[in-house]
């Protein structure tokens, strides 16, 4: 069904507006193409009105037709706006020559996140110098309970909002995933009082991730970051140096984020 919180509903003036822009964050990176019938059934929208939304989206550029397939995927404009969000980006702008030389001081791929919903959101990639990416991971978003920069997230909600989010499900993404909600709960309370959190292969197999929550000058959580490498490289040894580097950064970086 529709994808908006309830929060977001209450707040929201325009409904159909919202109910249309809604529509969007059905376009995926699993699922980029929706048809009519298919959003109409996700959404539980009129087949008539979601057939409006998608033409007055596509007049706009916001989405294209494929016109191999009938479907729809996102227009180019989502991608201007994207750019434009990814380059002005409060935190991404602050933090950035921060991250950088964290990135050259590690030797290893730095993270940056913020909360989103229940999710978390990488707002930027830092790779050591000479080193590169397959893939671009901004813009995509990362379980809460299964992640390094998700769990020093977790770590700082409130337990009502912990307790929603294991509500939601833990789904198993690889073996060592913690699928348990006592075991998340205790593992939380450890992240919470060591001051980092560990992703032990939790995510994806053969990768380890230590990361640190972000707070601004009130001590609210802006965001996350992690060192993120493959597990042979990541020993509890150097798990431990990574976790001295990234708190300090976080430590030294409270009095610039001002929300």
């Amino acid at each position: 069904m529709f994808t908006m919180n309830e929060q977001a509903d209450g707040d929201v003036k325009v409904k159909s507006l919202g109910k249309a822009l809604g529509l969007l964050e059905f376009f995926t990176q699993e699922c980029p193409e929706r048809g009519i019938s298919e959003l109409a059934e996700l959404s539980g929208l009129l087949k008539s009105s979601v057939h409006n939304m998608v033409s007055t989206f596509e007049a706009c550029g916001f989405v294209e037709k494929n016109q191999a397939t009938g479907k729809y995927r996102l227009g180019v404009k989502i991608l201007r706006l994207s750019n434009s969000l990814y380059l002005s980006h409060d935190l991404r702008n602050l933090l950035r020559p921060r991250l950088e030389d964290l990135a050259a001081a590690a030797n290893e791929n730095v993270y940056l996140t913020t909360l989103d919903d229940d999710k978390a959101i990488y707002v930027d990639a830092i790779y050591p110098p000479g080193r590169y990416s397959g893939r671009s991971i901004i813009g995509i978003d990362a379980p809460l309970y299964c992640t390094g920069v998700g769990k020093a997230i977790m770590a700082e909600l409130g337990p009502a909002r912990i307790d929603k989010i294991i509500a939601q499900g833990l789904v198993a993404y690889t073996q060592h995933t913690i699928t348990d909600g006592d075991r998340l709960r205790k593992n939380l309370t450890v992240t919470r009082s060591r001051g980092y959190a560990i992703d032990d292969m939790e995510h994806e197999f053969g990768i380890r991730c230590v990361a640190v929550a972000i707070k601004n000058i009130k001590g609210s959580v802006a965001g996350s970051v992690s060192l993120s490498g493959p597990a042979p490289r990541f020993t509890d040894e150097r798990v431990r140096e990574f976790a001295t580097m990234l708190k300090k950064l976080a430590e030294d970086s409270r009095g610039l984020i001002r929300r």
